[in-house]
């Protein structure tokens, strides 16, 4: 299976998906499919990050796509509460996955960098965090969205993890199987177990330590992008995000090829679909 055949499975998944989100009434194993779209793009993200022949052109596209994608969501779609940028995640991926190859060809200057992203992170960060006193979500996500802030990533923090564990462990399934396990299972204790309602409540019934919910509640949301008050142990029906570990043995039938073209699929493909959705919710409901 080509580079190509991958990104068409996860683009028909993903519309697939939206379907769901966007009209009400789609049957709900709409949603499960779609759990498979996100980690073949990651991996196709990989895909892309090792073969390019102009990775600054590379990395300037993605995030430019970002911002397309982020100025949808501001000047219309998030009037109505929607917030769709999976590309931000993948941009933070390519970012990791830069940072980590230059640990392993030179010590100091990866270590740099990693502490040159931890810093703008931080900064940027406190100034988010700060604005979010005078501003609503959509000028606040589109601020992040234009600063490769980490805050709010579509998947959370997780997604940009298993990321760059596909790009460390390109060459090796079985260590990318254990570290996609992982990964999913964590998501999974966050998101899809009573932990997090449990400690929440816990926090916030105790006279001593109700000043640390906030905390838990602003890192959960921000990082993670779940409320921990709100997570569900329904795993069918309430959070399937468990099904991309579906994505796996598609992303194992890839044999080493590019395929012909399509090369700005992706780049078209995904702006648009959203737009044209929004546009169909807005005509019927």
């Amino acid at each position: 299976m080509s580079g190509t055949v991958l990104k068409v499975i996860a683009l028909i998944s993903m519309f697939i998906d939206h379907l769901w989100f966007f009209l009400p009434d789609m049957p709900y194993c709409f949603h499960w499919i779609g759990r498979i779209s996100f980690p073949i793009f990651l991996y196709c993200c990989v895909l892309g990050y090792v073969h390019t022949s102009n990775r600054k052109r590379y990395f300037l596209r993605i995030y430019s796509l970002s911002v397309i994608v982020g100025l949808i969501n501001f000047l219309w779609i998030s009037k109505s509460g929607i917030n769709l940028n999976s590309i931000r995640t993948i941009f933070i991926t390519l970012i990791l996955m830069y940072i980590y190859e230059q640990f392993k060809q030179n010590l100091k200057k990866g270590s740099v960098l990693a502490a040159a992203f931890l810093g703008w992170q931080v900064i940027t960060s406190f100034l988010v965090i700060w604005l979010a006193a005078f501003l609503t979500d959509a000028p606040l996500f589109m601020i992040v969205t234009v600063l490769g802030n980490i805050l709010n990533l579509d998947g959370g923090i997780l997604f940009a993890l298993l990321g760059l564990s596909m790009y460390v462990f390109y060459r090796s399934r079985l260590k990318l199987t254990i570290a996609f396990i992982i990964i999913t299972l964590i998501d999974m204790t966050l998101v899809s177990s009573p932990i997090l309602p449990y400690l929440s409540r816990y926090l916030m019934w105790n006279g001593q330590l109700e000043n640390l919910y906030p905390l838990v509640e602003a890192i959960s949301s921000m990082l993670f992008g779940v409320n921990p008050l709100f997570t569900t142990s329904d795993i069918l029906f309430g959070y399937p995000q468990w099904m991309m570990i579906f994505a796996l043995p598609i992303i194992f039938l890839y044999n080493g090829t590019k395929g012909r073209g399509c090369k700005y699929l992706f780049y078209v493909f995904y702006p648009l679909h959203i737009v044209v959705l929004y546009a169909i919710r807005l005509l019927l409901y």
